[in-house]
C-alpha cells in the first residue's frame, strides 16, 4: 500500500475506519483518485458509465428534466448535474432547450481532471462550474432540479460485519508495515435499512453516511426542486442478494478487484459499492422530500426515450437491457416543493 497513506493513518493513530480510509484514497487533495489521479471516464479511463455507452439515458434525462421544469413552473430552468463526468449529459440535456427558453446549467465538478474535459467538450455553451452543491444552490437562489449519474457510489461509505453479538464497524489498522481489517463496535450505528434486517452471521453490508450528511445540506438549502438519483443498486435484499462479503469493490483499467485488494493502489483506482436505494428514499422523506417514483433504468429509457422505438444502436439496447444494465441501475425522482 502507498506510503502517502500510512503516514496519514499514522498521524491519526494507525487506524482509521473505512470510510475514512476511502474518503483519503479518493479525495486526498494531493493523491486521491478523483482529485489528483483520473484523467476521463468512458473506454480510456478506469470505468465507463450508462451515460458514456448509450445515448438512451441522456435522452431520457433531458425529457424528464424539461417536463419537471414545465411542473414546478420554474421562472428559469435552473439544473445542477453533480458530476459533470465527460461531459455527455450536459451537452444532450442543452441541447433539447430552444434558444428562447430561459435556462441554467450549473455543474458541481471538484476533480480539475474532469472539469478540464468537460470544459473542452462543452466549449461556447452557457455553463457554470461550481465546487460545492451549496454555492450552486445559492447561484440558483434555491430552486433548482438537480440530476446525477454514478455520484452517490463515489461517496465514502462504512463497512460492518454482522457478528453473533451485534453489527461490528470495519477498521483498517495498521501495525508496522502490515495492514489489517479491524472490527469496533458502533455505540450509535447510522440508520439504515440494511442494518435493520436479519442476516447470515458474517454478512458485510455498507451505509453511505456521508450521503446521508451531503442530503441533509441540500435540504438546507433547496426552497423548491427536484432531485433526479440514478446509480446502481437496490434494495438491501437485492443487492447483498449472495454477496457475504458486501458490495465493495475497486477498477483499476476496466478491472474489478473484489476482496482485499481494495486496499490496493490508494488513490490510483476507484473504489465503490452498490447503493441502497431504500436508504435514499427513506431519508429524503425524512428530510422533506417526496418520493415520485423508484424505478430500474429500464423502466425510466421506457417512459422518457421518445426516440426508442427508432433507436436499434447495440449500446442503446444494452443500458435498457432489462437482464442486465437496465434491471441492475436504479432511478429515484424526489421532490420538494414549497
Amino acid at each position: 500500500m502507498s506510503s502517502w497513506i500510512a503516514e496519514v493513518v499514522r498521524s491519526e493513530g494507525g487506524r482509521v475506519s473505512f470510510d475514512r480510509f476511502m474518503e483519503l484514497a479518493l479525495y486526498h487533495p494531493a493523491y486521491g483518485y478523483y482529485t489528483g489521479h483520473i484523467k476521463t471516464v468512458g473506454r480510456s479511463g478506469d470505468f465507463s458509465t450508462a451515460l458514456t455507452i448509450g445515448d438512451a439515458l441522456v435522452r431520457s434525462v433531458a425529457a424528464w428534466v424539461k417536463a419537471e421544469a414545465n411542473l414546478l413552473a420554474l421562472p428559469v430552468a435552473q439544473i445542477i448535474e453533480l458530476g459533470g463526468g465527460a461531459g455527455q449529459l450536459a451537452s444532450g440535456v442543452l441541447r433539447t432547450f430552444s434558444p428562447w427558453q430561459r435556462v441554467r446549467y450549473q455543474i458541481v465538478e471538484i476533480s480539475g481532471a474532469l472539469r478540464q474535459v468537460q470544459e473542452r467538450k462543452l466549449r461556447g455553451k452557457n455553463i457554470r462550474w461550481e465546487d460545492s452543491i451549496e454555492a450552486a444552490l445559492e447561484t440558483a437562489k434555491g430552486q433548482a432540479i438537480l440530476i446525477s449519474s454514478e455520484f452517490v457510489d463515489a461517496f465514502p461509505c462504512k463497512r460492518f460485519e454482522r457478528t453473533p453479538e451485534a453489527w461490528m464497524e470495519i477498521f483498517l489498522g495498521l501495525h508496522g508495515d502490515v495492514w489489517r481489517e479491524e472490527y469496533a463496535e458502533n455505540k450509535a450505528p447510522p440508520a439504515s435499512s440494511a442494518l435493520a434486517m436479519k442476516w447470515r452471521i458474517g454478512q458485510r453490508v455498507e451505509v453511505f453516511q456521508s450521503y446521508r450528511n451531503w442530503l441533509t445540506s441540500v435540504d438546507h438549502h433547496l426552497q423548491r426542486g427536484a432531485l433526479l438519483t440514478i446509480d446502481y443498486g437496490g434494495s438491501p435484499t437485492e443487492i447483498y442478494q449472495r454477496k457475504p462479503g458486501g458490495t465493495l469493490r475497486a477498477y483499476f483499467r476496466h478491472q474489478r478487484i473484489e476482496g482485499m485488494g481494495i486496499y490496493l493502489r490508494p488513490g490510483r483506482q476507484d473504489l465503490t459499492a452498490d447503493v441502497n436505494f431504500v436508504d435514499l428514499q427513506e431519508w429524503g422523506e425524512q428530510l422533506g422530500l417526496k418520493t415520485i417514483q423508484r424505478v430500474t433504468q429500464a423502466d425510466f429509457i421506457r417512459e422518457w426515450d421518445r426516440e426508442r422505438s427508432k433507436s436499434q444502436k447495440t449500446a442503446d439496447r444494452y443500458i435498457s437491457d432489462e437482464s442486465g444494465m437496465g434491471k441492475a441501475f436504479k432511478v429515484l425522482h424526489q421532490r420538494k416543493a414549497s
